[in-house]
């Protein structure tokens, strides 16, 4: 199963032979060994590379959890012998990895400094297939979860503010209309985003038709456009507060445009048993959000 996730991991029989430093023919035969075992084919071969089929891919789900379930076990035990050691990975979408995790991972560091951290970025399904697969302890969205397999558990409020340059939120009297944003130019996230269509429908809703003359993959070079007066944007709070308070940005109201948010929600495997380490972060995670209604982040150390 370890030669088999590897073959997949690395898309290659060469390149798995290469890094598990065997021989091709001996990573052939076991592939072939468990084809057999399972009495089902695991790999399409190509000329040019290799691909799961649907056996495959179940396979691989399992085998990725057992080998985590190992781990853990390999973890319990090391936790009698000297407790506080441990591995954690953690799973998060962008915003949530840039600005909300930073503060946590510094507490949680200082707390348990024998415990070693991992942090997977991607989008939230990304997160949620990360958790289900075992591939991550603790996973975190900015929508709640709706797998069987996964347990939610929502923080917080991200509210979804429209901002600008200082001096443009000033000459707008920091308030615009539907009309009026929809002549303004606009920076806006990529298209393709779970975020992009979340604004994209409210603004529908609202008669708003953005003009957008830029569009970016990361919220904070979206925010840097909007800081060289470059456009206004739809970002959430999380992400410019500390440009907030230090002037850098200003909040523009629409008017009449109903309040946006998302919630940013921590989500763990159902049923599965939580390591000391995996205990220890939950923990301090609900120990920091303890009001799933509030729109606040936690503040780093000494703040």
């Amino acid at each position: 199963m370890t030669t088999f996730c590897r073959v997949a991991d690395e898309g290659s029989f060469t390149r798995a032979a290469e890094s598990l430093n065997l021989s091709q023919p001996t990573v052939t035969k076991q592939i072939q060994r468990l084809e057999a075992i399972f009495g089902v084919s695991l790999i399409y071969r190509f000329q040019r590379g290799i691909s799961l089929t649907e056996a495959g891919e179940v396979v691989y789900s399992y085998a990725r959890r057992i080998f985590h379930t190992l781990q853990k076990c390999h973890e319990a035990l090391e936790n009698l012998q000297e407790p506080g050691r441990g591995e954690l990975t953690v799973a998060a979408v962008p915003v949530v990895a840039l600005y909300t995790l930073p503060p946590i991972i510094e507490t949680f560091r200082s707390e348990n400094p024998l415990i070693t951290l991992q942090v997977r970025s991607g989008v939230n399904k990304d997160v949620i297939n990360h958790v289900v697969a075992s591939d991550a302890d603790v996973g975190f969205t900015t929508m709640p979860a709706t797998h069987a397999h996964v347990i939610t558990r929502p923080l917080f409020h991200d509210r979804v503010l429209l901002v600008a340059s200082p001096g443009t939120a000033e000459k707008l009297n920091y308030r615009v209309t539907p009309d009026t944003l929809s002549r303004l130019p606009m920076i806006a996230y990529e298209r393709r985003s779970q975020f992009r269509s979340f604004v994209n429908s409210s603004f529908e809703a609202a008669g708003i038709n953005p003009n957008i003359v830029m569009e970016f993959d990361s919220h904070e070079v979206v925010k840097t456009m909007v800081q060289l007066d470059l456009g206004l944007a739809m970002v959430p709070e999380s992400a410019v507060r500390s440009d907030l308070q230090a002037g850098r940005l200003a909040t523009v109201e629409i008017v009449g445009f109903p309040p946006l948010a998302r919630t940013t929600c921590m989500i763990i495997r159902r049923g599965r048993q939580q390591s000391p380490a995996l205990t220890r972060f939950v923990s301090l995670v609900e120990s920091l959000f303890p009001d799933p209604g509030t729109s606040a982040a936690p503040a780093r150390q000494g703040a």
